[in-house]
This record gives C-alpha cells, sequence and structure tokens, in this order.
C-alpha cells in the first residue's frame, strides 16, 4: 500500500490547464464540528479569510475545484459537503 499524498497532482493539474507552475500552494485541510460527532471538511487555500466559498456537485469533492483554485491564486475556501470526501455524513 502507498501513502495517500492529498495534493500530489497540483503541478499536473497546472500543466493540462496551461497555468504556469512556481512550485506547490499553501493549501490545507480544515474541518469544523457540526455537532452530533461529524464534521465538515474542506480545503484552505491561501493566506487570509476565504474570498470565495467554493461547493461542488454532486458525487464530486472539494478537489474538484483545485484546477480553479490555481488558477485564481486567492484565498478561497472549498468543501466538502456532507457525506463527501472528508466530511461525515
Amino acid at each position: 500500500m502507498s501513502d495517500y499524498d492529498e495534493f500530489g497532482l497540483f503541478a499536473e493539474n497546472a500543466a493540462e490547464a496551461g497555468l504556469p507552475w512556481t512550485g506547490p500552494p499553501r493549501v490545507r485541510r480544515v474541518a469544523i464540528d457540526i455537532g452530533s460527532g461529524r464534521r465538515i471538511s474542506g480545503l484552505r487555500w491561501g493566506d487570509g479569510e476565504p474570498e470565495l466559498v467554493l461547493l461542488h456537485g454532486g458525487a464530486q469533492n472539494a478537489h474538484t475545484w483545485d484546477t480553479v483554485a490555481l488558477a485564481l491564486r486567492r484565498p478561497l475556501l472549498a468543501l466538502d459537503l456532507p457525506g463527501h470526501g472528508h466530511s461525515d455524513w
């Protein structure tokens, strides 16, 4: 079994979209408790308060927005909706 690198495809995403690659972006996994032992998870891009909150469609997760986040280069929050990605039901 290999190690899971959640952020390992950013350079490939940038290349496929024709975006300049200047190295790994500042992004981290965040989570908040929503009660009853459940959590909502997301990806926090950049420093400072998020300027946009990004929500994915059905059967997707916060990584749906990776290429958009790389292109925008601004503080963002991409959420995993309940039951998707790293979020609980």
